[in-house]
């Protein structure tokens, strides 16, 4: 072990309960950041869960093309009418779409979507729903369908169709029982509960109707052609780039994507890592601020020995090297306790507000990446703050220190 080394360690274990108050102060800032930053992703991707977990991220649609335009995708569906272009609002040759979305590697779910609107029909009771013809497999990548099923199977064969929970519930409908679902044009078709879901939104579960794809087209008069593509992207944070890219890709695609139908939610989310990166730089402050003034008071307590030291041939810049090394050990050892802390804090969190319902309020991850990272920080910061100190003892003459 080098000179340095040895000195610094002495002169840490001299220094007792200050070396462990220090310690304990730098243990507790870092298991505030760590606890905090921790709490606000779980926040973020509970949030983020809720809001787009189970929908399309990104929304391929009929799009609007100009007169002197020509579409480069035959069957996105536009015509003008007098002086107005209208929108079709159906893909034809969405096969083809499919093959392609299908291997676009960032995408992880595709599937095509025949929509509209109608009544669930029971007895006297008419409840407005909103019809959505899907292929059930795919349907699952986006909406997790077997995964929230209250009651029934993920089968949309025949007439077999599946409701939202609120919905079943208002019209006194369980698996198995009959149904009539109207058109606003007059048009009645009878079909089978395949089984209830609910998808934790009560809009959804009070208005929705999975049906078979080409069976609701037929219901629809869509003439086998679709509404729109859903699909689902890897990195939730990356749509809007990605749709930016296929809205060049296809011509005559409208590409929609959930950050421009979610713009609040993203401001909050962006209060949320502003607030919490705030909160880390002034912990991280303290941090400095109080390993600087006890090194700063260590170096006018061993003056003395810093001063026999020199007397002895040590220069200035070994000195300065011991306090240095000061700050960073004290910096490692507090912050690897911190993280230690921050891991006991977080599940405590969790255990203490799954009490009662046996599931915490949101899933907490500790981050080991997010550990590592606070660790090589904190060791820098208490470095840094060794700096002025270290400076100080470089520059004491021995002479003047041994004679006062």
């Amino acid at each position: 072990m080098s000179f340095e080394w040895k000195v610094a360690l002495r002169f840490l274990r001299d220094g007792g309960g200050q070396t462990v108050f220090i310690l304990l102060g730098i243990a507790i800032g870092v298991a505030v950041q760590v606890f905090i930053g921790t709490l606000i992703a779980g926040l973020q991707q509970d949030l983020i869960g809720a809001t787009v977990g189970n929908s399309s991220h990104i929304t391929f649609r009929a799009g609007t093309v100009g007169q002197s335009e020509r579409s480069d995708w035959e069957g996105a569906q536009t015509r003008l009418e007098g002086n107005q272009l209208t929108e079709d609002e159906t893909i034809g040759n969405w096969q083809q779409l499919m093959e392609e979305l299908d291997r676009q590697p960032d995408l992880r779910a595709v599937s095509p979507l025949a929509q509209g609107n109608g009544f669930l029909v029971r007895s006297t009771q008419r409840n407005p729903v909103l019809i959505r013809g899907v292929i059930a497999e795919r349907a699952d990548g986006i909406y997790s369908l077997r995964e929230n099923l209250l009651e029934g199977e993920l089968q949309l064969e025949g007439n077999r169709v599946l409701l939202g929970s609120e919905l079943a519930r208002d019209a006194g409908l369980q698996t198995g029982d009959s149904l009539t679902i109207e058109l606003p044009g007059g048009g009645r078709q009878s079909f089978t509960v395949g089984g209830i879901f609910d998808l934790g939104n009560r809009s959804v579960n009070e208005t929705w109707i999975f049906m078979d794809l080409n069976r609701a087209s037929r219901l629809l008069g869509l003439s086998g052609e679709i509404s729109r593509v859903e699909t689902q992207v890897t990195d939730v944070f990356e749509a809007d780039r990605l749709a930016a890219g296929y809205q060049l890709a296809y011509n005559g695609i409208r590409v929609d994507n959930w950050k421009e139908e979610n713009a609040d939610l993203l401001v909050a989310l962006q209060s949320q890592s502003s607030s919490t990166l705030t909160i880390q730089v002034f912990v991280l402050l303290a941090i400095t601020l109080g390993i600087a003034s006890v090194l700063a008071v260590s170096v006018v307590q061993k003056s003395r020995q810093l001063g026999i030291l020199k007397a002895m041939g040590v220069r200035g810049k070994t000195a300065s090297r011991i306090f240095l090394l000061q700050g960073g050990i004290l910096g490692f050892a507090g912050a690897l306790c911190g993280i230690l802390f921050g891991y006991l804090l977080t599940e405590a969190f969790l255990w203490g507000t799954a009490i009662g319902t046996g599931q915490p309020i949101f899933a907490l991850q500790f981050q080991p990446g997010q550990a590592v990272a606070i660790v090589i920080i904190a060791t820098l910061a208490s470095v840094f703050s060794a700096y002025f100190p270290a400076r100080r003892s470089a520059r004491l003459d021995p002479i003047d220190v041994i004679r006062g």
